[in-house]
């Protein structure tokens, strides 16, 4: 997915915002957090890395991937 990068608030796209005050805020962010609760913890890191090589990308992606099927199995352990 591309990162578009904007000079100011005013250049970017207009259909996502909402005035201060507006009771459409909360129902978005009660939709946000309702989905977000269906999904549950990914264990992605979030933020944008930079990476030397395809190789150190796919390493780092497998550690945080195992690093998730652990929590899931010690989960189901739980249970």
């Amino acid at each position: 997915m591309p990162v578009k990068k904007y000079r100011r608030i005013e250049d970017m796209p207009g259909d996502r915002w909402r005035t201060p005050g507006d009771p459409a805020i909360v129902r978005a962010i009660r939709h946000v957090w309702s989905l977000a609760a269906l999904v549950g913890p990914t264990g992605i890191p979030g933020g944008v890395h930079k990476y030397r090589s395809v190789e150190e990308m796919n390493a780092d992606r497998e550690a945080w991937e195992d690093r998730r099927i652990q929590r899931i199995r010690e989960m189901h352990r739980s249970k």
